[in-house]
């Protein structure tokens, strides 16, 4: 069986990974790398060959420059495409910034500008799934994610969920505070990609969520990713956010942080990508292949260290000496390969994915793509009924929501008035001069990678 990876960027690696670990149930026996830049796709084709050659992971790993055939037969399609690179990441986040206005990858002006250069790369490709593997299931952990799968389901007939590592997390960390295997713990999640909530736990048919809520101060010291939140905040929700919904309920304390460090992390990453790329290539070229297995595993050691850093104003980690395990733990890889594993083996697995809504949220349209609880296996993925929100978390939901979609239309119609439409829309940006500023800023310094607006 043929997997194509889309995109061989610098965590490719953990796709392999994933993919190795789970060999048994997919019966996977060749995974092709495909990417624009040339050159990158050659580093980790080797990198990743000699990796999964020392997991014994039994797929061969090779590269293709040619979408088409790269793509062509495929029965899983995985995407993790960036055009412009970190280079435009590191714009995405800077422009808003200049404005007071928060300035991150995913959420809001910054997952627009990638969402602009993204969603025509993404139908492209669709296209060519279309056409060369049409029962591919297209696996998209493109960011930002939710916009990129409603640009999929409005404009495609690919079969395509969405996956993110975020809500896996915060499942992961309830069940370990609880002292229970994850699997043990059901998470009943609602929102949109980078905007949702745990609203249900439940154990053995017992929600535990009440506990959880009161205990909240012992889940912080347990875990990081809770630690930006008041307790009182939590309490007054009645439930576990995720955490990126940071940026809406903390927005003010989150702009000082990022512009009181001095940088940003796109920039942050740009700097360290900038200096893996010529070391592994240069370890490749000298067939240093354990070198180079080192320096990319200490490259994602920092990258994982300095998560979240500057956004909650702590201070960013120095470096080790020694990469830690970089593999350890369950992130999007293991998301991936679980959807892929339900649909080979024929069974049903709950996971948290982004699809379609299809009346599992009420209040919301049934073509919204949502992040929320499903059941998957070999159809696809089905979101399970999560029943109405409280109207707090809905109000934010139904208002990103317009600025997803006008997103998706300023992408593909090349419209002007849908993009400056979707930044007034989003409830980062304060006012319409601002939202203007933001938008002709973007298209001046990103020349030839945002769509012509008209």
């Amino acid at each position: 069986m043929k997997m194509t990876l889309l995109g061989a960027g610098v965590r490719a690696p953990f796709v392999l990974r994933g993919l190795a670990s789970s060999r048994a149930d997919l019966g996977l026996d060749e995974v092709v790398m495909h990417d624009t830049d040339a050159g990158r796709l050659d580093l980790m084709t080797a990198l990743g060959g000699y990796l999964a050659s020392e997991w014994g992971a039994g797929y061969t790993v090779r590269g293709d420059p040619d979408p088409r055939s790269a793509i062509a037969g495929a029965r899983f399609v995985f995407s993790a495409i960036r055009p412009g690179q970190e280079a435009a990441r590191a714009v995405d986040e800077e422009v808003p910034l200049k404005h007071g206005v928060l300035g991150q990858e995913t959420t809001g002006p910054g997952g627009f500008a990638m969402a602009l250069r993204t969603i025509p790369a993404m139908l492209g490709y669709a296209r060519i799934i279309e056409e060369t593997a049409p029962d591919a299931l297209l696996v998209n952990f493109t960011n930002p994610v939710g916009i990129v799968m409603q640009a999929l389901h409005d404009h495609s007939r690919v079969r395509a969920v969405g996956i993110c590592d975020g809500p896996i997390a915060m499942q992961r960390s309830v069940a370990e505070f609880l002292g229970l295997p994850r699997e043990q713990v059901h998470a009943d999640y609602f929102g949109l990609n980078h905007c949702g909530w745990i609203h249900r736990l439940l154990v053995d048919g017992r929600d535990r969520l009440p506990e959880l809520l009161g205990r909240f101060e012992e889940l912080q010291a347990a875990d990081d990713q809770w630690r930006p939140f008041d307790p009182a905040l939590v309490r007054a929700i009645g439930m576990l956010p995720m955490e990126y919904l940071y940026f809406y309920y903390y927005r003010d304390q989150a702009v000082a942080h990022i512009r009181g460090s001095g940088s940003s992390r796109g920039r942050q990453l740009q700097d360290l990508n900038d200096a893996l790329w010529p070391a592994l290539q240069e370890l490749v070229r000298a067939g240093d292949l354990p070198g180079a297995r080192l320096a990319w595993e200490r490259a994602m050691s920092e990258r994982d260290a300095t998560y979240f850093a500057r956004e909650r104003g702590t201070a960013v980690p120095v470096e080790a000496d020694e990469p830690g395990n970089v593999f350890e733990g369950e992130g999007y890889e293991g998301v991936a390969t679980a959807v892929m594993a339900a649909a080979v083996r024929r069974r049903k697995i709950p996971l948290i994915l982004n699809v379609p809504n299809r009346g599992a949220i009420g209040g919301l349209r049934d073509d919204d793509v949502v992040e929320v609880t499903c059941l998957a296996d070999e159809h696809g993925a089905h979101p399970i009924a999560q029943g109405h929100m409280p109207d707090l978390p809905l109000a934010l939901i139904e208002q990103v929501k317009v600025f997803e979609r006008l997103t998706v239309a300023a992408a593909v119609e090349g419209s002007y008035d849908a993009a400056l439409g979707a930044l007034l829309a989003h409830p980062l940006v304060p006012s319409y001069p601002v939202a203007r500023v933001i938008l002709d800023d973007y298209l001046d310094a990103l020349p030839g990678l945002l769509p012509q607006l008209r």
